[in-house]
């Protein structure tokens, strides 16, 4: 087996080559176990070996010892290191291998170079699952990625379990077990109480993990753990999200992520979270338009990496925070509903009580502008309220009970956090100081918030003491003391309940003519290419299998048959050159519009062919698209991009040619219904304009729904072929709509195909 290197060593990272001796014993076959249950296993040992332990609690290697000691875990904790007989009081052990009777967790804090021969010696002992702090891995590259790699294919033939490297490891608060060394892990009194349900903070960076909780633990919020991830080279984020969602000690989830390793995993761990009522509360960084993958056409670049994120979380009700200042609001909002749905504020109406006339107008505004009401309060509630306040107060909304009435705090309250007139009430009060006579009975306080069933929140306009955080955290309340993190944390809440109640009341998306939807794609996949880019007459065959209305055309392969298309069809006509190295055919010169009778259209066909085609030397063209002029209407977009890590999405926007100036976009992971597809045009800023702005007419937006709902069907259908859909732009009418334009690109498998995509994406960028 391998030995630790001897000395006390403390540098963690290497830029060496790993000095690494394989296990001279086999690793011995580990029974398949759920990630689930090993999770379980890891979170809560009962023996735990530190390996590199040092007597140093200044070290990270002997601070994980320490840590681990002092919060209060109640196993057996066995060092690990050839340079000691005993460390930190405790008898150790040369060699993980040498411990009797086995070893469920190895928290390990070594040298880079000595960590694949460490976990070696972990499978070969029989060890359940380790903790990594080492760093200078992937995040090195060269020799020591490879290394990361190794330890990757140790955990898949082993069945170890791991976290890292470069973590920061866990914190059970539930169990006590901190086996981390960050100095978060002691902000809190080591005898709290551990809480019956509270908030799990999941991190890939374990400083912004801890973080989170130290700026949560002073916000008096309850937390069950704090879990960090690192490299993921086994374990990650999303495996510890999906395992805290079962457990009913936890209520929340906060969540940070820089990218997903295994995409497949977001959905259904939204899934579950909606479907069992637990928030999540997500910062996923990495918003650049770096992430883009393509700009073959306008659904690429509008459904890049980070909107493929914000389509999965609005479909799920995953909220997506800024800062943690604003996670920490969030999660302090939803502290305050402990019945879960129940709690939630069943609509937008928050009433305001403050005993400062300026500060409650100034919390008016930010509850307005974060997108909530603060209605006049009924003649019956303001009679109710107007004798226990000074005849100079306000009682419309916000209730100003001034300076001199604050001895009416306490029915004021009352009377609003019992009325149906209010979802939310935000009590603005200054409380700085636990000395000074509170302007409330806090028992009174408590009663009012068990009965309201609403969220009853306060903002205080003074920094709140601790001991005052403390008492209104026990009484069932929160302090904000931002005007706007309190009144987004608010608006937060009820687009969560309403994402529920969405959820909730979600029927199938099929719909009747679905097989044969998958059934006409097929036969229509089978006369096109395989990969690369197809052409706008290609791609509407697709559309035209979906049951998407296209425009009337045909395409023609002489002048001859050009005319005989127009003649056929009827009415002015638009003539095209098809190529499939032309996503972009107007910034080529290649559409001409409004040609009628025999004579223009010969002349268009021979522009085409001939100049247009000769000044594109290296595109194929496989003919002239002749197109009968579509009435114009309210111009949109709607397009298919299959994301390599969350399969097909399906997006709607403004079309026309400012489609990426204005980037009025929805997304939408497919396939949508309905409902989903109206929500979708609902969020558009286009939406007023469809509704018939200025006294114009309302646009169908009924089969712009249907077209979305058809589009995300066929994307399902096809996303093993076909990579994209572009369709711009839809015409929409009074009655009906139009798919004027269209492109599709199908899966690169070929040399061919790698090279039209690079062709496409010089195209694509020299037009535009």
């Amino acid at each position: 087996m391998t030995s630790l290197p001897q000395g006390d060593q403390t540098q963690m990272t290497t830029t060496s080559p790993p000095q690494t001796t394989p296990s001279l014993q086999p690793i011995p076959p580990v029974q398949a176990a759920t990630t689930s249950d090993a999770i379980h296993r890891l979170l809560n040992p009962r023996r735990v070996a530190v390996v590199g332990a040092s007597d140093d609690i200044v070290r990270i290697r002997g601070r994980v010892m320490h840590l681990l000691l002092k919060r209060g875990f109640d196993g057996t904790v066995f060092p690990v290191t050839p340079s000691r007989t005993e460390v930190q009081g405790i008898k150790a052990w040369a060699r993980i291998g040498d411990i009797p009777g086995g070893v469920d967790l190895a928290l390990i804090a070594v040298p880079a170079s000595a960590v694949l021969g460490v976990l070696e010696d972990c499978a070969a002992a029989g060890v359940g699952a380790a903790v990594v702090y080492s760093s200078g891995f992937a995040e090195e590259g060269g020799a020591m990625a490879e290394v990361q790699a190794r330890i990757a294919a140790l955990c898949r033939d082993s069945g170890l379990r791991v976290i890292g490297p470069n973590a920061m490891g866990f914190y059970n608060i539930l169990s006590k077990t901190a086996a981390t060394f960050s100095p978060a892990a002691e902000i809190a009194p080591v005898d709290l109480p551990t809480p019956k349900r509270g908030i799990a903070v999941v991190a890939q960076s374990g400083g912004l993990g801890f973080a989170l909780y130290n700026r949560g633990v002073r916000r008096k919020l309850p937390f069950t753990h704090v879990v960090a991830t690192g490299n993921e080279v086994d374990l990650e984020a999303l495996d510890f999200a999906d395992h805290l969602l079962d457990d009913p000690a936890v209520s929340q989830i906060m969540m940070f992520i820089e990218g997903v390793k295994n995409g497949h995993k977001l959905i259904p761990v939204a899934q579950k979270a909606a479907r069992l009522g637990k928030p999540l509360i997500v910062a996923k960084v990495g918003r650049s338009a770096a992430a883009q993958r393509a700009a073959a056409s306008h659904t690429a670049s509008l459904t890049g990496s980070d909107a493929a994120y914000d389509a999965i979380f609005g479909r799920y009700g995953v909220i997506r925070a800024d800062d943690q200042d604003e996670m920490i609001d969030i999660a302090a909002a939803f502290s305050v509903c402990p019945n879960g749905r129940a709690s939630l504020p069943r609509g937008r109406r928050v009433a305001i009580v403050t005993s400062s006339g300026g500060s409650g107008s100034w919390m008016a505004d930010a509850i307005e502008q974060a997108g909530l009401a603060v209605p006049l309060l009924s003649d019956a509630l303001q009679a109710r309220i107007r004798p226990v306040i000074p005849s100079y107060g306000a009682t419309q909304n916000p209730v100003d009970i001034t300076a001199q009435g604050l001895d009416a705090f306490d029915q004021v309250i009352e009377a609003l956090a019992s009325s149906p007139e209010a979802d939310a009430v935000v009590i603005v009060a200054p409380l700085g100081s636990i000395g000074a006579k509170l302007p409330f009975d806090a028992e009174a306080l408590r009663h009012a918030i068990a009965r309201a069933g609403k969220p009853v929140v306060f903002y205080s306009y003074t920094p709140p003491s601790p001991e005052m955080t403390a008492l209104m955290a026990e009484v069932g309340t929160a302090i904000f003391t931002t005007l706007t993190g309190c009144a987004a944390a608010l608006a937060h809440l009820v687009r969560y309940g309403a994402a529920m109640d969405r959820l909730a009341g979600a029927g199938s998306v099929a719909i009747p003519a679905m097989d044969a939807i998958a059934g006409r794609a097929a036969q229509a996949l089978d006369t096109l290419p395989r990969d690369g880019l197809l052409t706008e007459f290609q791609a509407k065959r697709l559309l035209a299998a979906a049951g998407i209305p296209v425009t009337e055309e045909r395409l023609a392969g002489s002048a001859a048959e050009a005319v005989a298309a127009a003649r056929a069809l009827g009415g002015p006509m638009a003539l095209k050159l098809m190529s499939p190295d032309l996503p972009h055919k107007t910034d080529a010169g290649a559409v001409l519009l409004n040609v009628q009778g025999d004579q223009a259209i010969t002349a268009a066909y021979d522009k085409l062919s001939g100049p247009v085609a000769t000044a594109l030397p290296d595109a194929r063209i496989d003919g002239v698209l002749v197109q009968k002029m579509a009435q114009a209407g309210i111009e949109m977009i709607a397009g298919v991009m299959v994301d390599p890590d969350f399969g097909p999405l399906v997006m709607i926007g403004s079309g026309g040619i400012f489609v990426e100036i204005l980037r009025d976009v929805a997304v939408s992971p497919a396939p949508v219904d309905h409902a989903e597809a109206r929500r979708m045009i609902g969020r558009l800023k286009a939406a007023a304009l469809l509704a018939g702005a200025r006294g114009r007419p309302a646009a169908d937006v009924e089969a712009l729904a249907d077209l979305l709902v058809r589009l995300s069907h066929l994307a399902v259908a096809t996303a093993d072929r076909v990579q994209e859909i572009d369709i711009n732009p839809i015409f929409v009418h009074t009655h009906g709509l139009i798919a004027v334009d269209a492109l599709a690109r199908m899966e690169d498998t070929t040399d061919r195909g790698r090279a039209i995509g690079r062709m496409a994406a010089t195209a694509a960028a020299a037009g535009e």
